[in-house]
């Protein structure tokens, strides 16, 4: 064999060499290494929606369910149990695994905040102005029960107000007060206040609790029928006088209510008028 034909073989063999060492060390590297792939990552159980959800949504058990994420991958505001969030209202839409973050629910309860996801289908949420004696030494909650009474000073016609024909009414006669319960059992959804120790027309803050400093009433927020929205409109603009009543937080009662005017004082009360 020539000098040059052994170098060649040599050459050859020490790169065979090379290439079976390489796949020696790689295969050992991966023989190493899986024991600790093997090893399970630390996870922490997340609740995810178990369907898609709409916003304002209110969370059963069957909407929710629990997966285990890594431990290092839960965000803040993540839930870890389905009792967290069963019962709440969701804010935001949600899809089938997307995570329940807390700061996206809300209580039902409609005296709460986030009311436009809370206030139940049928009914609106209005303002009504606290121009009461009941309203100024702030007595009225958020929670609060309340019936709202109206004086108004109605004309009365020659004619029927039947009979009255709008383009040609006859003039007035005179005008009568009557006072009456416009709405009973309203629930007051919240106290709108003002900034302590400013007026109240300045900027609103929520109502303190406890034995905190209160703000002048500059609101009461309501959650009722349209129809009683405009009742309520209609008497404002009319420059009706206003009153709240307060009820015991229990009484859902329907009271009956007769409108009160002065014949009706005089036939109750006897009074002696000619």
């Amino acid at each position: 064999m020539s000098r040059a034909s052994g170098c060649l073989w040599m050459a050859v063999g020490l790169i065979l060499a090379l290439l079976a060492g390489g796949v020696a060390y790689v295969t050992l590297q991966r023989a190493t290494a899986a024991p600790k792939a093997g090893v399970a990552a630390i996870t922490s159980p997340v609740v995810v929606a178990a369907r898609p959800l709409p916003a304002g949504a209110r969370l059963t058990d069957a909407d929710l369910t629990i997966q285990n994420l890594p431990t290092d991958t839960v965000p803040q505001g993540a839930l870890s149990t389905v009792a967290e969030a069963s019962g709440q209202v969701t804010m935001i839409a949600l899809n089938i695994g997307e995570m329940v973050l807390a700061h996206h629910l809300t209580r039902p309860d409609i005296t709460g905040e986030n009311l436009a996801f809370t206030l139940p289908e049928g009914k609106v949420a209005v303002t009504l102005s606290p121009d009461d004696l009941l309203s100024r030494v702030q007595v009225i909650q958020p929670g609060d029960r309340v019936d709202i009474l109206y004086s108004l000073e109605i004309p009365s016609f020659a004619k029927p107000l039947g009979q009255v024909d709008a383009r040609s009414a006859a003039p007035e006669k005179e005008k009568r007060q009557y006072t009456f319960g416009s709405l009973q059992n309203v629930v007051v959804v919240s106290v709108a206040r003002g900034a302590v120790g400013e007026k109240a027309s300045a900027g609103i803050t929520s109502a303190g609790k406890g034995g905190a400093e209160l703000g002048a009433v500059t609101a009461y927020i309501l959650a009722l029928d349209p129809q009683d929205a405009l009742v309520l409109k209609y008497l404002k603009d009319a420059n009706a006088i206003m009153d709240l009543a307060l009820r015991n937080i229990a009484d859902e009662t329907e009271h009956p209510m007769q409108p009160v005017d002065l014949l009706y004082l005089i036939d109750k009360y006897e009074l002696p008028v000619r």
